[in-house]
């Protein structure tokens, strides 16, 4: 007997929205052999508290079951006849990434075991000791995840080499997979327990991709894309489809007497409907000279975490990307110069800030630099006509 293992390709994507999204999946797993019987195990989606699972369709003469981690396995066997085979299972699954955090505990502070992709060596567990802050996990776990995302260029040169967590942290380049490599062995020389999660994204296209999970003490598992630089609320077109330790335990199982058998993946994937949802979360952009302040408010009893974004021409200013922690009822602040004398013969300059799908836009008032004493030439006159108007007729 031989056992074939075939595991998620995986690439990485863009963002959707953060609310609510209903998605239908089909996978369909393609058997080459010599006619023999076989046995085969494949995972169509994980049923958990960040999606549900509605319903299961499974070809005649299979059958599927949920383990004990919520993911759902599509089983067949077969007594042999054919060279080549096609099992297909579908499932429709409602997406919806929440928390529901209400304590923050402290780092768990003992090094865990790690796979040989998620080996960490003495220079990595002192850069995770930098980023973490003793006295609370959320707060760690928020750093870990920015950094990775900060720290590790995206390269589709690496696409199927799989690299360990080492590896990427020397050569600090990846796709997804190397990504969640490194956090989770980041994560794991604190003490944090993790899980590989194989699933798939919505970028332009449907494509594999790859994320973590990180366990809270207290509340239960957490999930971190590190690519994505998303934490805790993640968007609403990830959808989970098994756990592994890492990109090499994640697989589907084939069992055959023929040595030379082959197996192929390939999936459908249709959302439904999408959602927007800023979950208690409010930004609120406001501008005082020389710098623009964005607010972002947390209404919830809870913590939240979730992907905060400012954007800003580049001439005029930095952006920024990032996970942020907002405590139950914080308003929190943000502020970003602004280099108004670089918008030569503009009016004004646009800026967007917003917290998963809590958003605001402005367009900041150009007072001076190249090109602003002729726009004050003919704005000011103006502005004194109308003061004399409404003064005489008032």
């Amino acid at each position: 007997m031989r056992a074939l293992l075939i595991s998620l390709m995986l690439l990485s994507a863009s963002f959707s929205s953060f609310g609510y999204s209903r998605i239908t999946i089909e996978r369909f797993w393609t058997i080459e052999s010599d006619g023999g019987p076989y046995e085969f195990t494949g995972a169509i989606s994980i049923n958990d508290s960040n999606q549900k699972v509605i319903s299961v369709t499974v070809p005649a003469g299979a059958d599927y079951y949920q383990d004990g981690n919520g993911t759902i396995w599509v089983h067949s066997e077969s007594s042999g006849g054919e060279k080549l085979s096609v099992i297909r299972a579908s499932a429709i699954v409602d997406i919806d990434y929440d928390t529901n955090i209400t304590w923050d505990p402290p780092v768990p502070g003992k090094e865990l075991d790690t796979t040989e992709l998620t080996e960490f060596n003495k220079e990595m567990s002192r850069q995770a000791l930098s980023l973490a802050r003793e006295d609370s996990s959320l707060t760690t776990i928020t750093n870990l995840v920015n950094w990775v995302h900060g720290s590790v260029d995206y390269d589709l040169s690496y696409w199927g080499r799989i690299r360990s967590a080492r590896e990427v942290f020397n050569e600090r380049k990846g796709v997804c997979v190397e990504y969640t490599h490194l956090l989770i062995s980041l994560a794991r020389s604190l003490g944090f327990e993790t899980r590989y999660v194989n699933g798939y994204v919505l970028a332009n296209a449907w494509q594999p991709h790859a994320w973590a999970e990180i366990y809270l003490p207290g509340y239960g598992w957490l999930p971190a894309d590190a690519t994505f630089g998303q934490a805790g609320i993640l968007d609403d077109t990830h959808i989970a489809i098994d756990y592994g330790d890492d990109q090499a335990s994640a697989y589907d199982l084939l069992v055959t007497r023929d040595a030379e058998a082959k197996i192929s993946v390939g999936e459908n994937i249709k959302a439904s409907f999408l959602s927007e949802d800023a979950k208690g979360v409010g930004v609120n952009i406001s501008y005082e000279e020389p710098a623009v302040d964005v607010e972002i408010s947390n209404s919830r009893p809870e913590y939240v975490l979730g992907a905060y974004s400012f954007q800003i021409p580049e001439i005029y200013g930095t952006s920024e990307s990032s996970v942020m922690l907002l405590s139950p009822g914080q308003a929190a602040h943000r502020y970003y110069a602004v280099n108004r004398s670089a918008a030569e013969g503009l009016a004004d300059i646009p800026v967007s800030a917003s917290f998963n799908d809590a958003r605001d836009s402005e367009r900041i008032p150009i007072l001076y630099g190249p090109g602003a004493e002729g726009l004050r030439s003919v704005c000011a006159p103006a502005f004194a006509l109308a003061i004399l108007l409404f003064k005489l007729f008032r």
